[in-house]
């Protein structure tokens, strides 16, 4: 039987790239994303991309991560259609461009609720299903903010700070369950994201970003590779 993997915020970039490789490496992938028709996009393309009928190994889920509700219903679906959960990438993930003294509750709240309750809702809904197996590997995409703060964007900084303490007290409690659970800190990417963080900035200095790609088979390799440690957090850039 198929191994199965989620990948959340899969619609673009780091996420979708991601998917695309670990469905090229045999696994069942469920994408998901806050909007349908972005994430029905998506699987179009990846199954044009595989060049095979990934009719039943790949599927795309409505899910705002922020949701408890919809989270759950993500699981479920999974389950129902694949049985089990071997891999979590946590990857869905916002940003505000915004002074700290600018920035609304609002604006906090739902880049804390996305990026950091969003990673928290998703692990604890598949743990119990790795704890059952006693297996499974958990990936949250931090953030070179993650590891160093920077100006205008402390909402986002936080957010990825939180998901290197989580990744690493988490590590501690599932180790004897065979679970792994490692963050990956990219540094600046060729995303919408980092060009909606300054566009001039982004065009300026494009070529010399990370690409989705790369980064996507960088997750590849901590799934794969047993050289990764539990609660390891890996730099990238």
């Amino acid at each position: 039987m198929s191994q199965t993997a989620i990948v959340t915020g899969s619609s673009r970039g780091i996420g979708r790239e991601t998917a695309f490789i670990l469905l090229k490496r045999g696994y069942n992938v469920v994408l998901c994303s806050r909007t349908q028709k972005d994430i029905n996009s998506t699987v179009r393309e990846i199954k044009e991309r595989t060049n095979m009928n990934a009719d039943d190994k790949v599927v795309g889920i409505k899910c705002d991560v922020s949701s408890c509700l919809e989270v759950e219903h993500l699981i479920k679906c999974t389950l129902d259609r694949f049985k089990s959960i071997q891999v979590l990438v946590n990857n869905a993930g916002i940003v505000y461009v915004k002074r700290l003294i600018d920035t609304s509750e609002a604006e906090w709240d739902r880049t804390i609720n996305i990026n950091l309750k969003g990673t928290f809702l998703c692990t604890r809904a598949a743990l119990p299903i790795m704890i059952g197996k006693r297996s499974g590997v958990i990936i949250n995409v931090s953030s070179g903010a993650g590891k160093t703060g920077f100006p205008n964007i402390s909402a986002y900084c936080a957010s990825k700070f939180g998901m290197i303490a989580l990744t690493e007290s988490l590590a501690w409690e599932v180790a004897n369950y065979n679970i792994r659970v490692m963050a990956i800190c990219p540094g600046e990417v060729d995303t919408r994201m980092q060009q909606g963080i300054d566009k001039d900035y982004y065009r300026t200095n494009k070529q010399k970003m990370l690409q989705p790609s790369r980064v996507a088979e960088k997750i590849a390799e901590m799934i794969f590779e047993n050289q990764y440690h539990n609660g390891q957090s890996v730099e990238i850039g």
